[in-house]
């Protein structure tokens, strides 16, 4: 028996390249699930705000739920950790008043970390 034209073979191939995707993924995300999503809120000008309370609304049977909290730095930073989810909602909400649009996130998978594009805040709404 030829084991190079054994090893070779289309049977013995694709489920040996299929094998190393998998374990490469399963790596990848062992790597990425402590469940840290983080960003920044900005106003309509750019400027980074301040104080700024941004919610994560998680996503039930039916609708969002508040889930947590956390408020920006300085620079308008903010992080939440350990969130074991991989579809929920994010709004900021400033100290004046002014509120960003909810923002969408799907992930790929549960606890996924991840930077997430500016929160912009804008006019107040009533």
């Amino acid at each position: 028996m030829n084991w190079s034209v054994v090893l070779r073979h289309r049977f013995v191939y694709v489920p040996a390249v299929l094998a190393v995707l998998v374990g490469a993924w399963n790596l990848y995300v062992a790597a990425n699930d402590d469940g840290i999503i983080e960003g920044e809120v900005r106003d309509a000008r750019g400027a980074p705000v301040a104080g700024a309370t941004v919610i994560f609304f998680e996503r039930n049977f039916v609708n969002y739920q508040e889930k947590r909290r956390a408020t920006t730095d300085a620079r308008g930073a903010y992080r939440f950790t350990d969130l074991a989810v991989h579809v929920g909602q994010l709004e900021a909400r400033a100290e004046d008043g002014r509120r960003s649009e909810r923002y969408q996130l799907q992930l790929w998978f549960r606890a996924q970390n991840t930077r997430l594009p500016p929160l912009v805040v804008g006019t107040p709404r009533t």
